[in-house]
């Protein structure tokens, strides 16, 4: 019984084994199967797509931070130079020749007194006469020259400070009042400096503050404002040409052909600017000179006559025969 059943079971046994060994590399065929498509997916699903353009390194960014706003600067204007205010001078001069040449000093009304001085010698020496005796004469406004012997002001008188004239016609000796002839003379009241008075009348000037008058005839005159501005007219004061500006401009006189200016506190001059100009209402200036010395402007003083320049500064009468340019 033993021997006839023994070959069948081996035979069963072996086909077991290789049935098994089928399935086993089936199911392990499986497997890998199942594994390449997993890793395919994996591969497909990694794959950039078409669409997607190209892969860019990932740039390094720090947080922008606010620039300052630009700001316009604001323009720049110009400066406007101020301009110098001179006071009304204390002294006047006045030269009949190269050698005869009156001045006088002047101030407030009542008190001071009419003392004019005279010269005969070009400066060296100098007498003084008192133009108050007997005519109530203080603050003189203007002196004119007629003659060698016969001079003219025009004064404030001592009693109310109103504007009169006196004369003299022997050279100083003696003095006599003629209120009624005043009106025939130039001359500003300083307490109405708005107003020039002329042979012509009384009328408005065309600043506020007049310092300086030159008179050349009845009809024609400079004047000086405070702040340095020329102006000239040729109808008696009822109109006037354009201004010229000269900040600093200090006294003014006649001269042969029009008038001379002086100017303090010029940059190119440390001392008195002497500047020429013609008659015309319109005139340009022109500087001639200058006369160096340590100044006060409303102690300057100038006056011409037969080519002479004659320049008061300080305790100083000079004189120049070349318009400022050399000094004596």
């Amino acid at each position: 019984m033993k021997a006839m059943g023994g070959p069948k079971t081996k035979v069963r046994k072996n086909r077991n084994t290789v049935l098994r060994r089928r399935l086993l590399v089936a199911g392990l065929a499986a497997f890998l199967l199942f594994d390449v498509a997993l890793v395919s997916v994996a591969l497909k699903d990694t794959k950039p797509s078409a669409n997607a353009g190209s892969i860019v390194a990932p740039i390094e960014t720090t947080r922008p931070t606010a620039e300052p706003a630009e700001t316009e600067a604001p323009e720049a204007k110009p400066v406007k130079a101020l301009a110098i205010e001179t006071p009304a001078p204390t002294r006047i001069l006045t030269a009949f020749s190269a050698t005869t040449v009156w001045r006088a000093t002047t101030g407030a009304c009542p008190a001071t007194t009419a003392n004019p001085e005279l010269s005969t010698d070009a400066g060296e020496t100098w007498t003084t006469f008192d133009a108050s005796k007997g005519t109530d004469a203080s603050s003189i406004l203007s002196l004119y020259v007629s003659s060698k012997t016969e001079v003219s002001l025009v004064t404030l008188t001592a009693g109310d400070c109103t504007p009169q004239r006196v004369t003299t016609f022997v050279a100083g000796d003696q003095w006599q009042e003629y209120p009624d002839r005043v009106g025939a003379n130039w001359y500003v009241d300083p307490a109405d400096r708005a107003t020039v008075h002329s042979p012509s009348g009384a009328f408005t000037a065309p600043c506020p503050t007049v310092i300086a008058l030159a008179p050349r005839t009845d009809s024609a005159a400079a004047l000086l404002c405070s702040d340095g501005t020329l102006f000239r007219t040729s109808d008696g004061a009822a109109q006037y040409g354009p201004g010229v500006a000269l900040s600093g401009a200090a006294n003014l006189t006649v001269s042969d052909d029009g008038y001379i200016i002086v100017a303090a506190q010029q940059v190119d001059c440390p001392g008195a600017r002497v500047l020429a100009t013609s008659d015309a209402v319109d005139g340009a200036l022109t500087p001639t000179g200058c006369r160096e010395a340590t100044i006060t402007p409303g102690d300057l003083a100038v006056a011409s006559a037969d080519g002479t320049v004659w320049l008061w500064v300080g305790d100083a009468m000079s004189k120049s025969g070349d318009g400022g340019a050399t000094w004596q």
